[in-house]
């Protein structure tokens, strides 16, 4: 895997939805494209270019998670979902500042380690996607042992983290430790529980709505308890580092 080849085909991906911004749609798939640059970042050892790299997946992020709090929100609390589109506004423009200093600074120094050939060994990014898969088994049995809004989002990260991180590593890991499918599941199903909890922050002072989303949560909490607890007896992630 070639340091230039691999920067490039992720900055090309990156780039390809910039135009059609703010377009829900497009700010998905571009923050997407982002983490799996940032974890080419830490595979390819250049940790340094991380943060600039994260500043704009957040402000993508920002952007994401508001677009998803006013269409909930429609037709269901008018003064709240104004008071969200105005901060929706607020995210957009604060992004189109970052995409600015994406272009002038963080790209250009991409673009100069991308011109830098230098492959990772295959030991050293078994080893990382090794460190990974241990700190996401920790997680992922604090999230099961204690279903809080903090521990799925903590373990829903970290799913993120290891399936993008073994996406791009893919060419020099082993067929049998690959196993997208189940993470895909695991990150659905911790990303709708995560979305319901910020819901049941938004709506505090709107019983019905309130007391919706909790019975949501609950319906919500019994999937992915039995989705973790699959995890752990089938011994998903065990199996994943011992066959690296």
């Amino acid at each position: 895997m070639r340091r230039s080849r691999t920067l490039s085909k992720l900055l090309r991906a990156v780039a390809r939805h910039e135009e059609a911004l703010p377009a829900k749609d497009a700010v998905h798939r571009m923050r997407v494209a982002t983490r799996r640059l940032r974890a080419a970042l830490r595979l390819l050892r250049l940790r340094d270019l991380d943060p600039d790299v994260k500043r704009l997946q957040d402000a993508l992020g920002d952007v994401r998670d508001l677009q998803l709090q006013v269409a909930w929100l429609r037709d269901r609390d008018a003064a709240l979902h104004r008071a969200r589109q105005q901060a929706l506004e607020r995210a957009e423009a604060a992004l189109r500042r970052d995409l600015r200093r994406w272009h002038s600074q963080t790209l250009p120094a991409l673009l100069q380690a991308a011109a830098d050939a230098a492959d990772p060994s295959r030991r050293k990014t078994r080893k990382l996607v090794r460190k990974r898969l241990g700190r996401l088994d920790e997680r992922l049995e604090r999230a099961r042992a204690h279903l809080t809004p903090k521990a799925i989002h903590r373990a829903r990260i970290s799913v993120k983290q290891v399936r993008y991180t073994i996406e791009v590593a893919k060419p020099s890991l082993p067929k049998k430790a690959v196993r997208l499918d189940s993470f895909k599941a695991l990150q659905a199903s911790l990303g709708e529980l995560h979305d319901v909890d910020v819901r049941i922050g938004l709506v505090t002072h709107h019983k019905t709505l309130q007391r919706e989303q909790k019975e949501a949560r609950e319906r919500l909490a019994k999937i992915v308890a039995a989705q973790l607890e699959r995890w752990r007896s089938e011994k998903v992630v065990a199996h994943m580092r011992k066959s690296l």
